[in-house]
This record gives structure tokens, sequence and C-alpha cells, in this order.
């Protein structure tokens, strides 16, 4: 086996068969950067035919697991239009592929939501086969506030897990949406009190550790394959949708307001 990839985005940990990748960009609250985008594709190849690692934690660096996508990459001026809705489309087609490639790994994998989780930091947990969260963190939505709508094909995903009318809420309001109610709602698996959480999903893993790896990851195929039903073609439209209704100025006026309001 080749050692884990060095990354300078994401941090590892290898014990044995359980890979631990932590999202690691903490003086951004480990926002998601184009870069970070770019590293989880690399570490998604590596572990992609890895017969020696059966499972995956995908946690965050510090008390937030991900602040979402980075603004401030979105802040950064371009030459023209055209270049600002080429740049639009290229990054949805980029998480898009993230997004595929976590889901289509053979690895069991978790996301250990410590903090909270925002934007495309939910998008990403989502991709995982179990969600443990702690019990006062947060999972938030906050691209209609900011003049977008919710991209990484995680849209189809969330109506795929708690239905179309509690989806639509979720994404539409962008309210803070508790621990509690994520568990209610299906978006998480289990529950832990701060500090416990990795405890929680290391249990976890040690209990699956017992049973057959082949019928785990035949399971995995087909619960994913019924869960994905008529999912590709919403997802080929989405960076099309993005390089408009995100470059006519109104989203980039309303994330300048909200860093004014940050500040």
């Amino acid at each position: 086996m080749t050692d884990v990839p060095a990354l300078d985005t994401i941090r590892f940990e290898l014990d044995g068969d359980l890979l631990i990748a932590t999202l690691s960009r903490p003086s951004r609250a480990n926002a998601v950067s184009r870069q970070m985008l770019r590293e989880l594709i690399e570490l998604a190849d590596w572990l992609d035919g890895n017969e020696a690692v059966r499972f995956l934690i995908l946690t965050g660096d510090g008390p937030i697991f991900a602040a979402g996508q980075d603004l401030q990459e979105m802040r950064e001026p371009l030459s023209d239009e055209s270049q600002t809705r080429a740049a639009m489309r290229a990054l949805q087609r980029l998480a898009q592929e993230v997004m595929h490639k976590l889901e289509g790994l053979e690895q069991i994998a978790f996301a250990v939501i410590q903090g909270s989780a925002y934007g495309a930091g939910v998008a990403i947990a989502m991709t995982a086969d179990f969600r443990l969260m702690e019990a006062d963190a947060v999972l938030n939505l906050p691209e209609t506030n900011l003049g977008m709508f919710l991209t990484y094909g995680a849209t189809p995903r969330l109506v795929s897990v708690m239905g179309a009318s509690a989806a639509k809420e979720f994404v539409m309001f962008a309210r803070d949406m508790p621990a509690a109610d994520a568990l209610r709602h299906g978006l998480v698996n289990a529950v832990s009190p701060r500090g416990e959480l990795m405890e929680a999903a290391l249990a976890q893993v040690n209990e699956l550790r017992g049973k057959d790896f082949r019928s785990l990851r035949i399971t995995k195929r087909i619960a994913q394959a019924a869960a994905a039903v008529n999912v590709g073609d919403i997802l080929v439209g989405e960076p099309e949708l993005s390089e408009g209704a995100l470059s006519d100025g109104t989203t980039l006026e309303l994330v300048d307001r909200f860093f004014k309001n940050k500040r």
C-alpha cells in the first residue's frame, strides 16, 4: 500500500484498516476552497481500490466541521463576466466530481460533525454512509440568504433522505437545524454529547469490523443505487444554472453584506 498522500487542506491518521481524514483550514473555519475540493478528489482516488483501508472517518479540525464554501474565493475579482460565469460553472463541476467520488468509495464512511456544518460542509458530510453529530451542534444551509441556491447536487440528496417538503423548508428558510431535528429527519444517524463524538464513531467502526466486509460493501452499493434514481438529470443542469444565477452581481452584493455584518 502506498503512503497516504501529503495534502495541504486535509490531515490524515491511519490506524490499520481505518483512515481518519480531517478537513484542516482552521484559520478559515475549514471553509471549502477549490484546493480542498481538488484534494478530496486526490484522497478519493487514493482510497479507490485500496483494499487495506475499509473504513473512513471524515471530520473537521477544531471546533467546527466545515464552514461551507469559501466565500472569500468567490469575491476574488475576475477580468470580465464571461470569466466569472466560467469559474462558477467549473466550481460546480469540480464539486459534483467530489460528491460522486466520495459516495462511490468502497470504504464504509462516517462523517463526524463536531461543532457545526454549513453549506458545502453539509453537502460533503452527506456523502458518508453514516453521520454522527454533537448534541449542541447545528446544520445550516445559508445559500438563499446569499442570493445562491444549494449546489453540489445536495438538494436531490436531501430530498432522498428527508422528503421534498422538509428538504425545501431546510434549504429555503436557511434556519439552523439542531442535532435533535437532524436526527429526526434522518440527516444524522446518532447524536452524542460534546467530547464523546469520536469515541462513538470508533465504537461503530469496531462493531462493523466484526462483520463480513464484502457483505457491508455490497449492501452499500445496493442502497446507494436505490437512492440515486433520477438524480442524474438534476446534476446535469446545476453547472449551467450556477454560471448564470451566481454571477449577476446580486450574489456578490449579498456576500459583501454578509462579511460587513460579520465584522
